[in-house]
This record gives C-alpha cells, structure tokens and sequence, in this order.
C-alpha cells in the first residue's frame, strides 16, 4: 500500500513548483518520492493510487488576457500540484468532483476554485494591485518593494499603456506624492517641469537626475524625456530622499526619475499593436472684451480724451464739429462713425482667438514584438506620433524605434544592447512668450475693415486706423517657417558575469547623441519693418558613460540576506552650440546662401564637463524584519577647483517590520506594518562647466579713432567654488489592513541645502556686479501621503488611489549680511529672496480698491497725478506717498498642496478609470496679465474681461475693483496681476472593453482591447490674467504661455 502523504508547510509546497518543473508536470509522474521526515498522515490526505479524475485548461491574465506560464497551481489541503507551460495550459489529476484547485501567481491574486463535474477550467488570475512592483529598479541593482527603507515612489505600468500620453513625463502628473509635474506650455512636444519635494538651489540646476536603463542623464542642455516613447516604458520609479538617491552623489540632491524600458521574456513570440486618432483643442480661452464692448470702451476712452483736450469741448459734439476744431482728423479725438450704425458698414467684427485656436488631428501608431528563448531575448518596437497643435501652423511629429537585446551567452555570461534611434519636427510659428504669436491675438482690437478681414497690415493691405500696428497673428502664424528638429540616439551595451552564485560583475557602454536644429524664416508682408529675416541655429550634445559594478547578493540560514555592490563610474559630456541669422532681398528662397548674413548674430560655442565617481552600497535584512541599508559615494567634478572638486555623500537607512512580530500576531486587522527610517547627504554640481576658472568676452574699444573688436574678463572666477549639498532625513510609516484591502504610506522630511552655488554682489570697481560662490541655506519641510484602497473586489471592481503632499520652504542663510535677493523683469522688481520666507516671495504694493474723490481730497497717498477712478494702493510705509518703497511680501509661488486622485473600476469586459489632479494654497504673477491689463494702455489694443465692469463715474462705480478707461499716473508693480495659482482638472478618463471576449479565432488574436479617452477635458482655475495657473516661462513669471489642450481619442490594443 502506498503511503498517504502531504506537505507540512508552504516552503515545501515551493519545492514540489520546483520539483514538477524539472521532473515534468506532477500528473504525468507515476510518484513523487519525499523525505519521510516530511510525510504526515491526516484526513485529507490522499494516496496516488486513488486520483480518479483529469482536469485541464488554461490560465490567463486578466490585465491582458494573455497566457500565464509558470502558474502554481495546488489540490487544497495536500502538496499535489502543477505548474502552467509556456502556453499557460496545465493538466491535474483530482480524487473527486469534490476537489478544490488554487491558483497562484506573483503579481497577481491567489484564487480558489471547486472543480465539481467540470473536467475543463479555464481561469483568469486578477492583478494583485499589492504585489505589483514586488521588485523595484533602486540605484544599481533592485531590491523587493517589502524591504525597502527609503521613499520610493513607483508608477504601476498599467498607467502608462492603458491611456493615451504624448510623452513620458505626462504620465507622472498626479500619480505620486511629493513629486510635482508642472505643465507650463500646452506646445506639444515640449517637456513637463518636474520638481521633487521642492525646490533646494537659488542659482544652480533644479531638475532631477533621470537614469534610463541605468544610463545617468542631467536635464541641462536637453530634456532627458524628449523623443521617448511611452508605449516602450515598462516601469518608472522616483527616488526622493538622500538614502535612496545617494548613490547617485553628486546630481542627486533634486531626486533621480528612474525609467526602465521593456524587455523580451523566454517564450512565443508576441506581437502588439496600440493606436488611437483622435482631435485636441484649446482648454480655455481668454476672457476679453468682445467686439461690441470694444467699441464701448474704445467710444469712452475717445470722448474722454476729447473732454480733456481743451476748454469747451464734450462728448456731444459730432465728428464734423471735432474735425473742424482741429483743423483735421486725429483718431485720439474722433471714433469710427459705423460704430453707431447698425450692423457696422464696412466693418468686419472678429473674435481673434476663434481663429488662432482650432482643433486639430491627433494620432500615433505602435508595433512591437517581443520573446525568446534561453539564449536570447528581444524586444523591438517602432512608434509614429502626429499632432497637429490646437493654434494654426503648429504641429509635431515623432518617430522612434526601440530594439532591446540580450544574449545569455553561457551559464555564467550574458550581454545586451539597448538602441532608441528617434527622430522629431515641432513646426512653431512663435505662438508662447511675450509679443508672440498667443500674445498679438487676444490683445488684437477685435474690429477691422471688411476688406481686409484677417489680412489687416499684411503687405499693402492697411491697418485699421483705430487699431494698433500690429499684423493680422493669422497671416503671421501661417506664413512664418519656424522648424526645429531632434534627431536623437540612445544606446546601452552592457555585460555581465557571474562568477559564482551571488557574485557577478558588469560593466555598461552608454551613450546619448543629440543633434538639434532650429531653422526660421520671416516673409516681409508679415512683418513690421516689411524686411524678410531668417535664422539657422542648433546644438549637438553628447553624453558618454562608462560604468562597471561588482555586486554580491546571497542569503544565509534563510535569515539572513545581504546585499553589496561596489563600482566605478566615468562621465564626459560635450556640447556645441551654432547660430546665425541674416535679411534676405529677395523673397521665397529660406536658407542662409540667399541673405546677407548679420556678423553680430553669428556664432558658436563649445563646452565640455567630466565626472569621476566611485560608489558602493550595502543592504542587510534578518527574516525581512529587521532592514538596513548604507550607500557612499565620492564625486569629482571637473567644474569645480583642484581643492575642491572632489565631494562625498553618504547615506543610511534603517527599516523595522512590525507586523512580523509575535507582538503583533494578534492584531489581525494589520496586515502589514513598517517603520522607516533615513538620513543622507547628495549632491549639485549644476552650473556651467567653466564657472570655476576666468574666461573671455568679446568687446569693443576705441583705437584711432574707430571701434575695434577685442577681448575681456568674462567672469569672476572663483577656484574655491564647490559642491552644493542636500541634507534630506526621512521618517516614513507603512500600513497595511484587511489583507492589505487598504494599504497607506505616510512620510516626513526635511531637506537642507547648504553652501548654496549662489551669484552674491561684488563692487562694481571688481568689473562685474555679481560673482558665483559657496554661500547660503535653503529649507525644505513636508510630509507626503499615498493611500490605496481595493474597495470592491469581485466581479465589480472598484480601486482608489489618493496621494498628498504639502511642502514648505524656506530660506535661512543668503550671502554677506544675509542682503535680499531681487528679482523679476519689467519696471521694478516684484520677486525677493529673503531669510526667513520662502524663495521668489513675491513683493509688491498693494491694490485696496479704487480712489474716491473724497479720499482724494483727504490726503489719501497718490502714485503720480492719479485721479478719481484710479486704482487705490496701500500706503505701506506710511509716508503719504505710493512708490516701491511701499512694497510688502506678498505670498509665494509654491502651492500648499498637490494632490491626485485615482479611481479604477472593472466589471466583466468593461474598465474606467479616472484621474482628478491639482493643487491649492500658491500665487502666480502675470506680467502677461500686466501686459493685457495695465493702467494708461490705448483703446488700440483689446483688454482682459474685467473691463467690461470698469469704474465709469461715481454713481456707476462698476465692480469697485477695476479702474477707469484712461489714466495717465503711469503703473507700478502690484497685486493687480497677482492671482491665485489653485486648479482642478479631470486629467483623464478612460473607458475601455475587452474585445477577447467575444473574439473566437485566438489562434490569431490573443488580446483586444478598445477604449475611448477624454484627456484635459473638465477642470476650472481661478486665473483670469493668462491661459495656465502652472506657467511660468519668463523670469519665474507667465508672458504669454500658451494654452494646455484638451482631448477626445478613440484607441485600440491589439496582441497576436
């Protein structure tokens, strides 16, 4: 008789996986023999002899609907199992239709399943939203997601595939806490704006550091991001605090952005294909006066200039009376007469921002294929995008393609190449920035001469006389050329070997070819100085990376685990900058040859910087309990001095799993609970390559009596300049209850930037006004929240993911006697860094409402010759009069809050997910606004929507905020053009089917999915003064940023 038999305990359920895997699938072994001191009699045990029933089938991945290879699956209550082929089918023997199967796979959740009289089960694994990331990318190497100590932020890559996005760093908005995506231009093509946990340097570099594939990339010089296909990423993390991004010293003290790029898997061959075409158009446009309250305005201001234009003269008095007075025509004194007519002869009535703004076609198409085998595993991928921008004459296209290959050579050595050639054009006519394209339009006086219609100043055709002299933006966005393209090549080979288990060696070969080019052409009729102009300029950047680790990874007595690397790293980058430009005298022919090329505009550059560095790490934990990790790193930069070049950054943390103790076993509502802890100290070395070491200007002189060209000191050098260090100590909680139904991760941290490479005065009698130096200390405090929660699980599913995080900064230390720093462009300043307040606070006078002639005539403080109906300033200094002198801080740009919400949902074939993001608590300047909104500005130009409830006379005194049409006290920096920077917006919501359920032949189609997508479509802001709470494009203020897009597009994915 045989003996009856089953497995005490899971780790021995483990080796029967291993176990079936070499000998074959259990059900086809005659026995299974096993240590009797492993064998136990009990009730539910079963003999061979007695297995009377066959059951086969497949299992599949919910999240695809591809096969599961490897799957374990386990007759409940005994050690009898099997695993999934490569096909993902398997076949069991059961004793009875009694017999209770478990499904188990990781990344996915464990499912239970009685047989009864079925012989066939075909089963979908659910993804286990817990265990997904269970292996997470760090700093050369991974490390289980359970045991990690630093903060660690990762993106699940569901995110990125189940959605249509443009660009890598779009999917990170409103996925992580303390990591804020700013989109500052809505241009397509361009890159988003990413800051962790705030903002540490005054002067030098604050951009993370963006490692792809292990390549190391500095966002000087080039966004890391651009050209990067999101269809090929396969997982994103973000390293926030020093002990996590340490080992990356020198360029770590802003956070590492960590990407990792798909990788073929040993199996068949699989085939994708994602598409989708849709249209994107203008999020909002600006609030304007219309046409008609143009006219209303424009009529005002010119009566009231003819009033105060001499002794007797009144708004009644006709156009001919006015014309005979004068002795001619004059537009300041005398309005269009078919205002007052109906239906305005002669005139055309135009909305310019209905013109500009269109929607405009979006696609992308995407294959890949991906397998291999034992030896070899690949995985390539070609992607097209077409975006036709949302203003006329803009639009970008870009093409990638992505072969990922790795050889295992031998037991002991494998290689691999990486190669991402790509390649894109942005046709930009000049639509953001101040007195472009954006600008022009909704500044434009909204009527004009039918006969011009939206030709108005082009070439002959004359401007209209109670217009400004600005061209129609229309004829200057379509005709203007204005190109630039990136051809861009990103490679990685590496090699790695193993001398023996746990040890292994490798070494990478990285390199990033960039080549920019910027061509721009000018026809006359389109210009002011009707004088054709053209340009050609660009730069070529190369980055090479060499570097080689030794890592020892092994575990002893089941307890304890360790973990080392040790490795060197080598860094050159080079870039080369060229540009010119010159008049043409003939039309139609755009390049250079053809026009007289201006010396004064023409030149180029050449910069280079080295990095030497040398780093190891060492991670331990007992059981899983007990975790600590330490990293160093020494950095030597050839930006800085001989004494000073060199830099160390060190970094501890320890972690305590609570949740594993006895104490803790009867508490079962915790599922999980750990305590983090970190400390570490990295780097910036973000400045130019050659601020160390004196350099030359070019100059003019006067010898003999004419101008000769000659040279200067460029700079104040300085040989002792060195590395700006962060100091970031991290306490963090992880807790998991229900089964992990709700998982939460808590943070706290504070930053310190200290020896700050900031620019401090120097007297004028040094040559320069400013110099670079080691000096001052910057603050940053905050805490970070992300909760997930699986709230329904089922056939319904329902899956919410909330982040939050809140930061404040604060400057401690500036340079001699701590003097403010200045800042801001146009008139006076209106930024200031200061001890005590948070950085670019923002110092303005104070707008409190509008003058009455009574507080007039009682002395109220006046700003120039103001006058009843002018704005009313705040006498800050009390001194009786309103000048900068009465500037006061006046709140700071950095929101409170960032915030994003998640919600997913699944029922049978369906999926919708939805994601909420914004910020609240921070302030935005917008000279833009100042610029479209400013005290004494003609009835030429076309002004913000306010104005339609201006002040008109003190019994019609409007909204009692917005002044009179005329003045002539001049402007002064102040809170008129301070708004709120708070927004909300539903950033995507995507509703999708799985098609693979109603598809029969999957011998040719494994998986179909169709969605549709509304991208940007719902929000509101409270920015009245410009397009785009987030912008900021011009000296940390708005000037015209173009406006964000919103989306509809319908998408599929298909797998063969």
């Amino acid at each position: 008789m045989k003996r009856q038999l089953t497995l005490k305990n899971p780790w021995q359920k483990r080796a029967l996986l291993f176990m079936s895997m070499a000998y074959g699938a259990v059900a086809n072994a005659e026995e299974i023999p096993f240590p009797s001191g492993h064998l136990v009699n009990n009730d539910v045990a079963i003999t061979m002899n007695n297995l009377e029933k066959q059951v086969s089938g497949t299992v599949i991945s919910s999240e695809d609907n591809l096969p599961l290879p490897g799957v374990s699956i386990l007759l409940k209550g005994t050690g009898r199992g099997t695993v999934t082929d490569i096909d993902g089918k398997f076949t069991l023997e059961v004793p009875d239709d009694g017999a209770v199967l478990t499904f188990s796979s990781i990344g996915f959740e464990t499912q239970e399943i009685a047989v009864g009289s079925q012989t066939t089960l075909n089963v979908t694994l659910q993804v286990d939203m817990q265990q997904l990331g269970e292996v997470v990318v760090v700093g050369y190497g991974t490390q289980k997601k359970a045991n990690i100590t630093g903060a660690i932020a990762q993106m699940e890559p569901e995110n990125l595939t189940e959605r249509p996005i443009q660009r890598v760093d779009q999917a990170l908005v409103g996925q992580m806490a303390g990591v804020r995506v700013k989109q500052t231009t809505g241009v397509p093509g361009r890159g988003f704006d990413i800051q962790i946990r705030g903002v540490g340097s005054i002067t030098a570099n604050s951009q993370p550091l963006y490692v792809i594939d292990g390549f190391p990339l500095e966002a000087s010089g080039g966004n890391p991001m651009d050209n990067i296909s999101p269809n090929d990423i396969e997982s994103i993390q973000v390293l926030k605090d020093a002990a996590a991004a340490a080992i990356y010293g020198s360029r770590a003290a802003n956070g590492v952005v960590m990407i990792n790029t798909k990788s073929g898997k040993s199996g068949k061959a699989q085939i994708s294909l994602n598409s989708y075409v849709g249209f994107n158009e203008t999020v909002k446009k600006l609030d304007v006066l219309s046409p008609t309250e143009w006219i209303d305005r424009a009529t005002e201001m010119i009566n009231t200039q003819w009033e105060q234009s001499g002794e007797g003269r009144s708004a009644s008095q006709s156009l001919a009376e006015r014309e005979a007075i004068l002795g001619g025509f004059d537009r300041n004194y005398m309005y269009d007469e078919r205002w007052t007519m109906e239906g305005y002869p002669g005139l055309m009535l135009v909305d310019w921002q209905d013109h500009l703004f269109r929607k405009g076609l979006v696609q992308n198409y995407q294959l890949n294929a991906s397998g291999g085998n034992e030896s070899v595993k690949y995985f390539i991928s070609g992607d097209y995008l077409d975006q036709e921008g949302i203003a006329v004459g803009l639009d970008y296209k870009r093409y990638s393609a992505r072969a990922n290959v790795e050889v295992q050579a031998s037991n002991k050595l494998k290689f691999g190449l990486n190669l991402n050639p790509s390649y894109s054009t942005l046709n930009d006519p000049g639509v953001e920035g101040k007195d472009a394209i954006t600008h022009t339009t909704v500044g434009m006086a909204p009527v004009v001469e039918a006969d011009a219609g939206l030709n108005t100043g082009v070439g002959d055709i004359p401007l209209y006389t109670w217009a400004s002299s600005r061209q129609s933006p229309i004829a200057y966005a379509k005709s203007r050329l204005n190109e630039t393209t990136i051809f861009r090549n990103l490679a990685t080979a590496y090699g790695q070997y193993d001398f023996i288990e746990g040890l292994a060696f490798k070494t990478t070969l990285n390199v990033d070819n960039v080549d920019q080019q910027n061509k721009n052409y000018t026809p006359a009729p389109v210009t002011r100085n009707k004088q054709t102009t053209g340009g050609f300029n660009g730069y070529r950047k190369l980055t090479f990376v060499n570097e080689n680790t030794l890592t020892f990874d092994r575990s002893f007595d089941e307890a304890h685990n360790l973990n080392a690397v040790i490795g060197m790293s080598y860094n050159f980058n080079k870039r080369n900058t060229y540009t010119m430009g010159g008049n043409f005298d003939v039309e139609g022919i755009t390049t250079l040859n053809a026009a007289v090329i201006n010396a004064g505009s023409t030149n180029t550059t050449e910069t280079q910087s080295t990095l030497l560095s040398y780093f190891g790490r060492v991670q331990y934990d007992y059981k899983g309990k007990y975790l600590v990790s330490a990293s160093a790193r020494r950095d030597g930069s050839s930006r800085f001095g001989d004494e000073t070049k060199w830099g160390f950054f060190p970094s501890v943390s320890l972690g305590w799993r609570l949740s594993d103790e006895e104490f803790m076993k009867d508490v079962p509502l915790i599922s999980d609970l750990k305590l983090r802890g970190s400390w570490g100290l990295s780097g910036n070395n973000g400045i130019g390559d050659y601020s160390h070491i004196a350099t030359l200007d070019f100059a003019n002189y006067s010898y003999g009596g004419a101008l000769n060209n000659g040279l200067i000191p460029g700079n104040f050098p300085n040989p002792q300049l060195g590395w700006e260090e962060s100091e970031m100590i991290n306490v963090g909680l992880d807790l998991g209850v229900l089964q992990n139904r709700i998982y939460a991760s808590f943070d706290y941290y504070t930053r310190k930037n200290t020896n700050l490479l900031l620019n401090i005065p120097v007297p004028s009698a040094t040559g320069f006004t400013t110099a670079l130096t080691n000096i001052g200390e910057v603050m940053n405090k905050g805490w970070e929240l992300e909760l997930t929660s699986r709230n329904i699980t089922g056939q319904f599913e329902w899956t919410t993911n909330v982040n939050l995080s809140h930061n404040n900064n604060e400057v401690r230390q500036l340079g001699p006697n701590n003097t403010p720093i200045l800042g801001g462009s146009f008139d006076i300043n209106h930024r200031i860094t200061m001890v005590g307040q948070p950085m670019n606070t923002l110092f303005l006078v104070q707008n409190i409402g509008i003058l009455t002639q009574e507080e007039i005539d009682n002395g109220a403080a006046l700003y120039g010759n103001q006058e009843e109906g002018d704005p009313q300033y705040l006498d800050a200094n009390n001194d009786g009069v309103i000048d900068p002198d009465d500037r006061i801080l006046s709140g700071n740009p950095n929101p409170d809050y960032i915030w994003g919400i998640t919600n997913n949902f699944r029922y049978k074939g369906f999926d919708l997910n939805i994601l909420v993001q914004g910020q609240w608590g921070g302030l935005i300047y917008s000279t833009f606004g100042r610029a479209m909104d400013r005290p004494g500005m003609g009835y030429v130009e076309n002004t913000l929507g306010r104005h339609r409830n201006r002040w008109r006379s003190p019994e019609n005194p409007g909204d009692g905020e917005t002044g009179k049409a005329v003045s002539s006290f001049g402007r002064i920096k102040n809170t008129d053009w301070l708004y709120s920077s708070d927004y909300w917006r539903i950033r995507n919501i995507t509703l999708g089917y799985d098609l693979g359920r109603i598809i029969a032949n999957e011998k040719l189609l494994s998986a179909a999915r169709v969605y549709v997508t509304a991208e940007n479509f719902f929000g509101g802001d409270k920015y009245t003064g410009g397009f785009n709470p987030e912008a900021v494009n011009s000296d940390g203020d708005d000037y015209g940023a173009f406006p964000l897009s919103k989306s509809i597009v319908f998408g599929v994915n298909l797998k063969f």
